[in-house]
C-alpha cells in the first residue's frame, strides 16, 4: 500500500510506502485522511500507478514528488 501526502501550502504531492518513517497519515483539523481540509489529505493507494492517476486528476499546478527515504516508484 502507498500513502499520497498532497501538500496545499507547498503544492507538493509526496508518495510514501506504508512502511517509510515519513508516512504519518492522519487526521488532523487541516489535512484531512481520505478527503481534502484546508491544507490538504492523506490518500491511500494499492498502486503507484493510482496514485499517480488521481495526482493527474487535480490541478496542474502540484508538483508529483516520489518520497527520496523510501523510493516507492522503485518496487
Amino acid at each position: 500500500m502507498f500513502w499520497l501526502n498532497a501538500d496545499l501550502p507547498t503544492r507538493i504531492w509526496k508518495l510514501h510506502r506504508e512502511d517509510c518513517i515519513y508516512c504519518k497519515p492522519e487526521e488532523t483539523q487541516s489535512k484531512g485522511l481520505g478527503r481534502m481540509k484546508s491544507y490538504g489529505g492523506w490518500f491511500s493507494f494499492e498502486t503507484v500507478k493510482e496514485a499517480y492517476e488521481f495526482y493527474k486528476s487535480q490541478d496542474e499546478r502540484y508538483v508529483w514528488q516520489p518520497c527520496k527515504v523510501c523510493r516507492p516508484d522503485k518496487i
